[in-house]
């Protein structure tokens, strides 16, 4: 069947379960986006590496240190900075501070959200490190409580 733009409502009309259905699964795909992208702003990532995490996916006796343990010590490499600045680039709103300034041109805003961007994603990968640094000592002097 052809659906186009002045059939879409009658075959609605005509089916009213067929749009109910289509209508959910609209919803269920936006609610996943939304989850995806509050966990990637939230610094997690979907592969689950040290890079993200702080936790070594390894299962070969692993790391000494994470990624971001070492990054801490000798600086963010040159490819490590292009991937963080590429994913500092994927947000497309600008903060209500930077969006206030008059005298800016939107490229110059843009460019300033996105240093703001890659700095909040640098920050947040150090202290997601140290946090369950934190977290992993706690587990180990008290192996009596488990994390879940």
């Amino acid at each position: 069947m052809n659906l186009n733009r002045r059939s879409f409502f009658g075959v609605a009309v005509a089916s009213p379960f067929a749009a109910k259905e289509a209508a959910k699964k609209v919803i269920e795909e936006a609610a996943a986006a939304a989850q995806a992208a509050q966990m990637q702003a939230g610094g997690i990532s979907y592969y689950s590496d040290s890079l993200y995490t702080g936790v070594s996916t390894s299962s070969v006796g692993g790391p000494v240190k994470s990624l971001w343990e070492a990054i801490q010590d000798m600086g963010v490499p040159d490819w490590k900075r292009s991937d963080l600045r590429e994913d500092a680039k994927r947000s497309r709103t600008l903060d209500p501070d930077i969006a206030a300034m008059k005298s800016f041109s939107l490229n110059a805003k843009m460019r300033l959200q996105w240093e703001r961007n890659y700095n909040t994603l640098v920050e947040r990968a150090l202290q997601q490190t140290r946090m369950e640094r934190v977290k992993r000592a706690f587990f180990e002097a008290n192996p009596e409580i488990s994390e879940y």
